[in-house]
Formats: C-alpha cells, structure tokens, sequence
C-alpha cells in the first residue's frame, strides 16, 4: 500500500508495465448479494475487499472541463481538462455528506453514466480539513476466457495510471486549496496524501 512521496516514481517504480486485464470468474447472480447491498456496506468492507463492485455515477466526462455540484449546477470550469472519468457513490455517504467520490479509469463515459465499476484503491484527499477521500475504480465488461461460461474481464492499473492520478492530484490539491479560498470554504488544510491500492 503506498503513500506516493515526490521520489517515489524515481526510485520505487518497476522497469515493466503492469498487465492491463485479467480474467476472473464471476459467481452466478444467485449467488451472490446485489452491489447496491454490498456497496452499502461502507469503506471498512470495501477496505476489506468483501465489497469490490460498487455504482457509480458519472459527473464529470474523461477530457471534460466542468464540474457539476450534486444538482446539475456548474461549480467551477478547471484550465485543464480532467483525465478520467469522476463520479459518485449515491448509496455511500463521505464525511461531508455528499456520496463517496469516485474516479472511473478507461474510456470516457457520458454524463449521467450509471454502471458497476471494481473498486481497486483509494486515492487520500484532505479538503479544507474534511477528509474527501476518492475511489479508484476500473470498468468492467464480459469476457471470453477458455474454460469459463461467465468471465468478467476489468482493466488493471498500470504504472502510468498511478503516475496520471499521482501528478493529478498533486495539481488539484494546489488548484483546490485556491478555489476554497476564493469561495470562503477554507475551513482547514486542502492536501493530497498519496493512494492506497487493495489486494
């Protein structure tokens, strides 16, 4: 699990590329309880990868400038376009009490998306002194992997992935703390604190 320091890419990082997808066998929908009801369940489980499938929906495009609030209305339009999709956990409360941030990677999808993503880390936010942590999250789609009637394939991190989120937020957490700022919500320090990855 790791803290990102500024070294860390320099020093840390392996010469090869992670694998992309990976096959893994999906129990029967019988068989397993709903992801609305799993998701449900909190952090803690996630945490614990007892809950590894949660709902998301998406806010905020991959390439978009735009940040929606919660009711559609526009919050603030960024310099830079945003890398991946972003989105929520409706079911999933975070400390301020708006849904559970999520970061969807892979291909962009639309505004309003709402899908089952695997959940793979977490990335650490501090936003003016509440903690605004983020799910890292993949898509998911059916596979064909010999010797199995319902494979799921999901796309896995790669090492560039972690260098995009790693140079993103620390980015966002300078440009975050300057909003807050200018709209009167600093309340507390504005931070990136590195990302923690699941087994």
């Amino acid at each position: 699990m790791a803290n990102a320091p500024p070294s860390f890419f320099a020093s840390s990082l392996p010469a090869r590329r992670l694998p992309r997808t990976f096959c893994a066998t999906v129990s029967p929908p019988s068989q397993r309880p709903p992801p609305q009801r799993r998701a449900s369940l909190g952090m803690s489980t996630i945490k614990e990868g007892l809950s590894s499938l949660v709902e998301v929906v998406v806010e905020v495009p991959k390439w978009s400038f735009v940040k929606r609030s919660q009711n559609g209305i526009i919050d603030f339009v960024s310099p830079l376009p945003c890398l991946f999709n972003y989105g929520s956990v409706p079911i999933i409360p975070a400390p301020d009490g708006d849904p559970l941030d999520a970061i969807i990677l892979g291909k962009r999808l639309p505004l309003g998306h709402q899908g089952i993503v695997r959940v793979k880390g977490i990335i650490k936010f501090t936003d003016a002194g509440l903690v605004d942590n983020k799910l890292i999250c993949t898509q998911r789609k059916p596979g064909n992997c010999s010797g199995d009637s319902g494979p799921e394939i999901s796309e896995d991190l790669s090492v560039f992935d972690l260098l995009v989120l790693h140079s993103f937020f620390n980015v966002y957490a300078v440009g975050k703390n300057w909003l807050n700022i200018v709209q009167g919500k600093q309340n507390g320090p504005t931070s990136y604190g590195g990302y923690e990855i699941y087994k």
